[in-house]
């Protein structure tokens, strides 16, 4: 019974404490204020038009403009990290169509110039050109000593 008493005594004693903690006045001049400058604000003008805030939160139009950007810029990386992908292949069918493969080297006969189709020609080079097509088997390529690439 003592043991009881002890521990609804401890409990109001826990209660009051809170209560009377909850209720005290802070002092003046010991109120932080916040600095505006790491507040969110209402509204931000971006290039993707205004973007809306309220309580710090995004408002349902402000996070389907962030989704579609999100959208559009993946979008871009996919087709950015695709133009070497098509350049590869645009290679090997090149290399196919002139027979240029597996050991069959395709020599240009003439420098490149601004009409080539190619992403990035040097016009001082001269360019030999093979497609190495593994599907038969490994192949062995020897290359004389002190050539450029292989």
């Amino acid at each position: 019974m003592i043991r009881k008493i002890s521990k609804l005594i401890a409990a109001l004693l826990v209660g009051a404490i809170a209560h009377g903690c909850l209720n005290t006045q802070v002092a003046p001049g010991y109120q932080t204020e916040i600095p505006q400058e790491i507040l969110t604000p209402d509204k931000v003008e971006t290039r993707l038009g205004t973007l809306e805030f309220f309580d710090g939160f995004p408002t349902t139009k402000t996070v389907e403009k962030a989704y579609a950007h999100l959208d559009f810029m993946r979008g871009v990386r996919t087709f950015l990290d695709a133009i070497p992908i098509a350049s590869m292949h645009a290679l090997r069918e090149g290399c196919r169509e002139t027979g240029s493969i597996n050991g069959t080297v395709g020599i240009f006969e003439q420098l490149m110039d601004s009409k080539a189709l190619w992403l990035t020609p040097n016009t001082e080079s001269i360019y030999a050109v093979t497609w190495l097509d593994l599907k038969d088997g490994p192949i062995v390529v020897e290359s004389p000593p002190n050539t450029l690439g292989i």
